[in-house]
């Protein structure tokens, strides 16, 4: 997931690691719904985390294969969503990505609660299995936290829409419960990256970083729970708080 390449470092030449890219079209039963960049790796994750994440299916079983080419990965899916593309394609859609989070009937259904210091620990841990960032700098990381086996997994992109579908493809794949579960990243959290999230039923996300406007509003209206700058010791918990268990010994 890098390369490398020459430089000139502090006025010396150097050879300097940097994250890899390539592109890739998701093919939809024979329509194109996006052209992305991304890390190598995890391609057939990534269509099936994206096609939930996005609304294209609402189960993995309608999909009936996946191929994955040199810059292509095909999804067939059964007929039955064949007017959910149509809607797709009209939600101000650029490029598979949309202009607008749209949260209508949207609902986040989850008892799950969390403590603060299993998020702050994990957050922590995330940071350590971060190894491509580590020596680029030039990836997002997501991680899957849930309960029981395989209750942490995790995954580095270049882009941190990707990483967070490419995290939902291998959570299926895995038979998590992602009502029992929480997202945590390393990059803002716009509302385009939050409704995927709340689309697939995971009741938090949380980051060392900023949530954007959009984001809060969108976690408004699904009832999921966004908490920003794990990190330090504290957090900041922007909507639904009940779900986080405060310990008392935190600080922030």
């Amino acid at each position: 997931m890098f390369c490398e390449v020459e430089a000139i470092k502090d006025g010396r030449k150097t050879v300097d690691l940097v994250a890899e890219e390539r592109e890739l079209d998701l093919i939809f039963n024979d329509k194109q719904v996006a052209r992305v960049k991304l890390s190598p790796g995890y391609e057939e994750e990534f269509a099936i985390g994206y096609c939930l994440s996005e609304g294209l299916i609402r189960d993995i079983k309608q999909i009936e294969e996946i191929s994955v080419g040199e810059n292509t990965a095909e999804v067939k899916a059964d007929a039955s969503v064949e007017l959910v593309y149509e809607n797709y394609v009209l939600s101000d859609c650029i490029r598979g990505w949309r202009a607008r989070a749209v949260c209508e009937d949207i609902r986040v259904n989850s008892n799950f609660k969390v403590k603060s210091g299993e998020i702050l620990q994990n957050m922590l841990e995330l940071q350590k299995r971060s190894k491509v960032w580590r020596r680029t700098g030039g990836v997002h990381s997501v991680g899957l936290v849930g309960r029981g086996r395989d209750s942490f997994l995790n995954v580095e992109d270049i882009s941190r829409h990707i990483a967070v579908d490419k995290i939902i493809g291998i959570g299926i794949k895995k038979g998590v419960d992602f009502s029992r579960s929480y997202i945590l990243t390393s990059g803002r959290m716009p509302g385009d990256m939050v409704i995927k999230v709340a689309r697939v039923n995971i009741p938090v996300i949380a980051s060392r970083t900023a949530p954007l406007s959009s984001g809060v509003e969108c976690a408004v209206e699904t009832d999921l729970t966004l908490i920003g700058f794990v990190r330090g010791g504290g957090m900041s918990i922007y909507t639904r708080a009940e779900r986080v268990i405060w310990e008392e010994n935190m600080e922030g």
